[in-house]
């Protein structure tokens, strides 16, 4: 049976509306890259630079994950991805492309290509091209279904900002 895009995404995420407004927003600081939010609960998969003394990207680890835990105290926990979140969802494999400039991929998704590289500022950002628009990336969002052992993810959101016109893009992009 074919399905046209709005048809498809009608079958496949009926009643789903995507990142709830009530998720967390963190606050911006000089390390962060981007983060990802899931359907399951607000706790939140942040990506930040990983920096070296003299802000000299370690080129052996550009990217560091961690866990944002909130408690229902208001309170924040973090943690660090376990083996299994690294190598199985949350990881990435990276190209060294120069200094200053990486190519990733997430471990759970290779079909994107991601790029670390810094902005007009100096400061490090996520990079990636979307309805062939490039994009400053600043938040995904995941709905997944849990379907045996493994959940399925039906779609994913990205949030960030257009690097031509500076104004906030979004993307849903359906998985099957």
């Amino acid at each position: 049976m074919f399905f046209t895009q709005s048809e498809q995404y009608n079958v496949m995420v009926s009643g789903q509306s995507g990142r709830p407004e009530q998720y967390p927003v963190l606050e911006t600081y000089p390390e962060l890259l981007f983060y990802i939010q899931r359907n399951q609960n607000i706790n939140t998969v942040v990506y930040d630079v990983n920096l070296m003394q003299g802000g000299i990207l370690n080129l052996s680890e550009p990217i560091k994950i961690s866990w944002i835990n909130f408690q229902n105290d208001g309170s924040q926990i973090v943690n660090e991805l376990n083996y299994m979140q690294k190598k199985l969802a949350f990881g990435y494999h990276f190209k060294v492309i120069s200094n200053e400039l990486i190519e990733f991929r997430f471990v759970s998704y290779d079909l994107m290509v991601f790029y670390l590289a810094k902005d007009k500022t100096g400061r490090f950002r996520v990079y990636t091209s979307l309805e062939d628009q490039n994009i400053e990336l600043e938040i995904i969002y995941i709905y997944a279904e849990d379907l045996g052992v493994f959940p399925q993810v039906k779609f994913a959101e990205f949030y960030g900002l257009s690097t031509l016109c500076k104004e906030k893009f979004y993307k849903k992009l359906i998985l099957q």
